[in-house]
């Protein structure tokens, strides 16, 4: 496992070519590991700040509401659920973004299949899973490290040319972005003309 996360952050073409007839559970078998490492970081995070939080406000003794634990005791449950919460939401997330993605780039003639897509999601999200706790660098870097992995599975999984696959993944987040933006401005001279 630790030859194909270094080779999917530094040498994805070819490690992409060395999965491109793995199955979905072997993607998977890579993808939950890695997803188990960062939702274990984000636990302890999450559980020392929720932890020093409450320690410093003087509320360790605090019930929320009647019948459920005092607030210091739910901390190791709130770890927990970060936990857990992390893994399903990357499977959910994984098999959204994978559709998603399919859809530009089946319309840019990738006719490779879906499973593609969702490898080149799934290896391409190695950066992100390994650094992706580490705040300072994660704001910038390490998203724009897992897209370049994402074309590179893309090229290489779906034999696309490279502008194809650069617009297809461009295309996937600037769609909904673009969306987004004109349904704010919409919201927002609604509110400012009534």
């Amino acid at each position: 496992m630790l030859g194909q996360i270094r080779g999917f952050a530094f040498n994805p073409a070819r490690q992409f070519a060395e999965v491109k007839d793995a199955s979905l559970c072997d993607a998977y078998r890579y993808f939950i590991p890695l997803l188990a490492f960062l939702g274990a970081i984000l636990a302890v995070v999450v559980t020392i700040v929720v932890n020093e939080a409450v320690a410093m406000l003087s509320l360790s003794r605090f019930e929320l509401m009647p019948g459920l634990p005092e607030l210091g005791k739910m901390i190791p449950m709130l770890g927990v659920a970060t936990f857990v919460g992390v893994i399903v939401l990357g499977i959910i997330a994984s098999f959204y973004l994978s559709v998603w993605l399919h859809i530009w780039v089946y319309l840019l003639g990738g006719r490779k299949g879906l499973r593609q897509t969702t490898k080149a999601i799934v290896y391409g999200m190695t950066p992100c899973l390994i650094l992706g706790w580490l705040t300072p660098v994660n704001i910038l870097i390490v998203p724009i490290w897992s897209l370049m992995v994402v074309i590179s599975g893309i090229i290489e999984l779906h034999e696309l040319s490279p502008g194809r696959s650069i617009i297809a993944v461009l295309l996937a987040i600037l769609v909904p972005v673009v969306v987004a933006a004109a349904a704010a401005m919409l919201v927002v001279s609604s509110v400012l003309l009534s």
